[in-house]
């Protein structure tokens, strides 16, 4: 990190000495940076605004619904897998649900990595019900994030006491891309960033949003997991100021197919203090992925109608039914899951498998074990491509 890289940046560099010497820190100002409103970011504004409020829209139908709960879901842990995904992470989500059916994921870092981040989401959306977007809830999702993984003994839940920085493996500060502030300097800019997003300015709530997320990564305030957090905090921010009334988007997708855009254009917003191209990219990826939770909610409400009328018809029974919502959370089951869902015994929940299985709502998946897979096929399409 040079310092001729950050003439015209937003922040200031600071000069550290530790025991890698003597190198260069970034500390970013006090948000909100100027803003210049072009013609081309009002348009990539008033697209992601649309889109978004289509989805808030669907998100109203589906408040007092059952249904509700078997679509966000799945999606969460499509984000889930994504975010990880950018972290390193190397897990599909055909995979993680397989994990799941077994009941398993705590033997498998990767699984358990993804179901702590599901966990830290939604316990940070069921506390911003009631409060605001504190210090502490971001510890607390921090804390649920790192339980058992790689990075649980890097203070998990607290603000780092180390220097960190963005590079290649084993590099030393000095040849990194970019070294975040120093330690001291979090908890002062982390408040800062709080004071910010609970003070109106008359900025856009999605501009500011992308804001957030710009700042939070350049604080970078723990020792492991910030992009995951980062990224949670999006979803976050957005229901608590109800520009989406449940929880259906998520960017990590977007954020995971352009990474290397994603990663250059933070840097770059850092170094030239010009952030018009990151917002864009940002609004971008809101009604980018906007029009992607559309389309599938439409197609798993229109599955779910299907499958419950093709059943209803030849079987018509409430525990099949109730099956059926649950291959909509996690569309890999076996017939040991089955008993614990419904209450039933094995040769009942066998018998509904075979029911499933005779209307091509299930097949047996690839996975060959003595206590047989079952996956509901075009569910898992919905939801994975």
């Amino acid at each position: 990190m040079q310092a001729n890289e950050f003439q015209n940046s937003f922040g200031e560099l600071q000069e550290r000495e530790d025991k890698w010497g003597k190198y260069l820190t970034f500390s970013p100002h006090i948000l909100p940076p100027p803003l210049t409103y072009s013609t081309e970011l009002i348009l990539a504004l008033s697209k992601a605004d649309l889109k978004l409020g289509k989805l808030s829209g669907i998100g109203h139908l589906l408040a007092n619904s059952n249904l509700a709960n078997l679509l966000l879901l799945p999606y969460l842990k499509k984000e889930a897998i994504m975010s990880s995904r950018i972290e390193g992470t190397r897990i599909s989500l055909s995979e993680f649900f397989l994990t799941e059916a077994k009941g398993n994921e705590e033997k498998f870092p990767d699984a358990l990595e993804v179901m702590n981040y599901v966990q830290a989401v939604n316990y940070g959306l069921k506390k911003i019900d009631n409060e605001p977007i504190t210090l502490e809830l971001i510890k607390e999702m921090h804390k649920i994030l790192m339980k058992g993984v790689r990075g649980e003994k890097k203070l998990p839940g607290e603000f780092r006491l180390i220097q960190n920085w963005i590079g290649q493996t084993n590099s030393s500060p000095q040849e990194a891309q970019f070294v975040p502030p120093q330690p001291e300097e979090v908890p002062r800019l982390m408040q800062e960033l709080i004071n910010y997003l609970n003070t109106d300015d008359r900025i856009p709530l999605l501009i500011k949003c992308s804001l957030m997320h710009y700042q939070f990564e350049t604080i970078h305030p723990f020792c492991d997991g910030n992009g995951r957090i980062g990224r949670s905090l999006i979803t976050l921010y957005l229901c608590k100021k109800k520009l989406i009334i449940r929880p259906l988007l998520y960017l990590s997708g977007y954020f995971e197919t352009h990474r290397r855009e994603y990663v250059n254009l933070l840097l770059n917003t850092n170094k030239e203090g010009k952030f018009e191209e990151w917002i864009r990219f940002f609004l971008n990826a809101v009604e980018t992925q906007s029009e992607d939770a559309l389309l599938r909610v439409a197609k798993m409400q229109n599955l779910r109608e299907e499958y419950r009328q093709k059943t209803q018809s030849t079987f018509n029974t409430t525990a099949v039914t109730k099956l059926i919502d649950s291959l909509f959370m996690n569309p890999f089951i076996t017939i040991t899951k089955i008993e614990e869902i419904l209450g039933v015994t094995y040769p009942t929940a066998k018998r509904l498998v075979e029911n499933l299985v005779q209307v091509g709502i299930l097949k047996p998946s690839n996975d060959v074990q003595r206590n047989k897979i079952f996956v509901a096929h075009e569910v898992l399409n919905i939801i994975e491509f």
